[in-house]
């Protein structure tokens, strides 16, 4: 989802935090750094609105729809306080410090959960985390040529 690409770049130049997709192969970066997974992506209140506009040669389908996303963070410190001081950061971005960011991409948040702790047990070891959700809504707005046509030929038969 390129909107939420768009989101932690920003939020990692920010924050200046390695912020890394979840769920992917690949080595691990070097500690403090966040992880984020969207949950869930759903279609928000209120119908489609579809629009048309005529160019010179195509006639153009407009749809916008507004739409939801729950993005999912989890941080991870060089200590128990250091992680929850990172989400804590990660967190108030969202809340104060990135709302002009999200302004300029039309994002609105809907909701920031609190910080908790995400801390795992790994068979002989303790995986360290603090995380937080974030709701955000957006337009999605897609554009198609319609085919269309110029000139229709008709025969009529009159039933003689």
């Amino acid at each position: 989802m390129k909107l939420v690409k768009l989101i932690r770049n920003q939020l990692a130049t920010d924050t200046d935090l390695t912020i890394i997709r979840a769920d992917q192969p690949g080595d691990l970066p070097k500690l403090p750094y966040a992880t984020y997974k969207v949950l869930g992506h759903r279609k928000g209140v209120g119908q489609e609105d579809i629009s048309y506009r005529d160019e010179p040669n195509a006639h153009v389908e407009k749809r916008v729809e507004e739409r939801n996303a729950t993005i999912s963070f989890n941080c991870y410190g060089t200590t128990h306080d250091n992680a929850y001081e990172i989400a804590e950061k990660l967190r108030k971005w969202f809340v104060r410090g990135g709302s002009f960011y999200l302004d300029e991409i039309d994002v609105v948040i809907i909701d920031v959960s609190e910080v908790d702790n995400r801390t795992t047990f790994l068979i002989d070891a303790y995986d360290e985390k603090w995380g937080f959700d974030v709701i955000i809504r957006y337009l999605d707005m897609d554009e198609n040529e319609v085919d269309y046509f110029d000139k229709a030929e008709v025969k009529m038969n009159l039933g003689r």
